[in-house]
């Protein structure tokens, strides 16, 4: 991406999700690892190549956590892999409905540019507060008579929520194992506990020569994302490593070229206020299905809020109250 794609991407969790999986090299070693063995074995990987999003609509360039990738097979054409990252805090049963809209958008492309039709693998990777729980079969979204069912469209997707998976599947690779550690803890209270070692995976891709533009997004991420860990907290896991002072540094420069003044401590406080409100207005949304215009009032009044402490309060709030009103009447008596 260059940097104008960049710009747009104002969610932490989009943004370090398109940077670490975007990287080719990154990508083949996740496919690799985590697709079915009979998919892999399709795939001439050393030809895989991400392809932008606005391939398939330029309404979506750079604007949420999706990758398209393209890849020959060993014997045939090309084929799509579709990678769609969901970070809300709970599962989203629509999105078998939206993998088979950007799906029909590639084909569309493909069809109007070559005639034929290429195979789509699509993925999601999911690192919500719950499980998903949510069928990966298209079908399960339609209500049909069972006589009708070979009429309708039917797919599965490949779904990889980081929750229920092992920390050691997680770690088949140093260069995955970090980002989709981080990307599995980052909503958890273990984070600040997990911290280590994922500095020490930093740390092993640094002794190797690489990674420090890798260590960069990783801790920006936390700095920006992670609301269980504080400040002193990371710079002492960030000491830690080989070289941390320095490192420090150098995240500290890149931040203040590109408009942090006030540099890890503005980034990290930030990121904690930010995440904070989206959990709220999620658990608001999951428990009470409030309207959607009653919600954006809520989150402008959140956006008001400064301290991290009262917006922790506002969540076990939200997770308690059983109406809007009651939620509101909260708000008022904490002067909100």
């Amino acid at each position: 991406m260059t940097r104008s794609q960049r710009s747009h991407l104002t969610n932490p969790h989009d943004r370090f999700f398109r940077y670490f999986l975007g990287h080719p090299e990154r990508a083949r070693r996740f496919i690799r690892h985590f697709l079915p063995p009979e998919v892999v074995r399709l795939l001439a990987l050393e030809t895989l190549e991400v392809t932008p999003t606005s391939f398939v609509d330029p309404s979506l360039q750079a604007q949420q956590g999706d990758l398209l990738f393209r890849v020959r097979l060993q014997e045939g054409p090309e084929a799509f892999i579709y990678v769609l990252f969901e970070h809300k805090s709970y599962p989203d049963p629509e999105v078998a409905w939206q993998l088979l809209r950007y799906m029909v958008r590639i084909w569309e492309q493909t069809w109007r540019q070559h005639h034929r039709l290429l195979p789509i693998v699509p993925v999601v990777i999911y690192h919500g507060e719950r499980s998903w729980g949510t069928p990966v079969d298209f079908r399960a979204l339609l209500e049909a008579p069972v006589s009708l069912r070979p009429y309708v469209p039917s797919f599965r997707y490949l779904l990889y929520d980081l929750n229920t998976l092992e920390d050691a599947t997680l770690r088949t690779d140093v260069l995955l194992a970090a980002g989709l550690l981080l990307l599995k803890y980052i909503h958890h209270p273990q984070l600040e506990e997990r911290l280590y070692d994922i500095m020490n995976l930093i740390g092993q891709m640094m002794a190797a020569g690489s990674g420090v533009e890798a260590a960069i997004a990783l801790l920006r991420y936390v700095a920006e994302a992670g609301q269980y860990v504080t400040e002193e907290a990371l710079r002492e896991a960030l000491q830690a490593l080989p070289k941390g002072g320095e490192l420090m540094a150098t995240i500290a420069q890149k931040w203040l070229e590109e408009g942090k003044q006030q540099g890890l401590q503005q980034g990290l406080q930030q990121g904690l206020l930010q995440a904070r409100r989206e959990d709220v207005l999620a658990l608001l949304r999951l428990r009470l299905q409030p309207e959607e215009s009653w919600l954006a009032q809520v989150a402008a009044r959140l956006d008001r809020i400064r301290d991290p402490d009262r917006l922790r309060e506002l969540h076990l709030v939200a997770a308690q109250v059983e109406s809007p009103q009651a939620f509101e009447k909260a708000l008022e008596e904490r002067g909100q």
